[in-house]
């Protein structure tokens, strides 16, 4: 803008006053749940909580249990078995029809929000690939394993 540019024009130039800032700011914060997005929706009303689910423990974060996690749902409505394979750096999506083994470098991300009404579960989206429609969905993760999950997969920051 600069180059080119009269004083006058420079000058003329404004910042956005602090309270477009703000507005835009309460905006994008007020957007809506995960969970009440048609195609997530769909999912939970249509399948409902598992029988076999592990049970969520609100307010605690607990470490990944050594045997693999299981009782989850994936988008179509099949069970998934998560199991982290540390010695291999991968991550196992286990369905009854098959498993993927994920190296944990390629999951770009790790998204996470709590089912409405559940609060002791959460949905949690994979980001395999480059864009948000490359998520691969798991519903019904306890939320006491969500935040180490995040950890082992994505790594965790050490401040030295």
């Amino acid at each position: 803008m600069v180059v080119g540019s009269t004083l006058n024009d420079v000058l003329s130039v404004s910042a956005p006053s602090t309270k477009e800032v703000e507005e835009e700011s309460k905006a994008t914060s007020t957007k809506e749940p995960l969970c009440k997005l048609k195609q997530h929706k769909q999912v939970l009303e249509k399948y409902g909580k598992p029988e076999d689910v592990v049970a969520g423990i609100k307010g605690v974060k607990e470490p990944l249990p050594s045997t693999p996690l299981s009782g989850m749902y994936n988008k179509s409505g099949g069970k998934v078995r998560l199991t982290f394979k540390l010695e291999v750096d991968q991550v196992w999506l286990g369905t009854k029809d098959r498993t993927d083994k994920l190296p944990m470098n390629s999951i770009k991300s790790v998204v996470s929000e709590p089912l409405e009404g559940h609060d002791e579960y959460h949905m949690l989206g994979l980001q395999l690939g480059p864009t948000e429609a490359s998520r691969y969905w798991i519903y019904w993760v306890p939320v006491q394993y969500v935040d180490a999950i995040k950890d082992t997969i994505l790594g965790k920051w050490q401040y030295f």
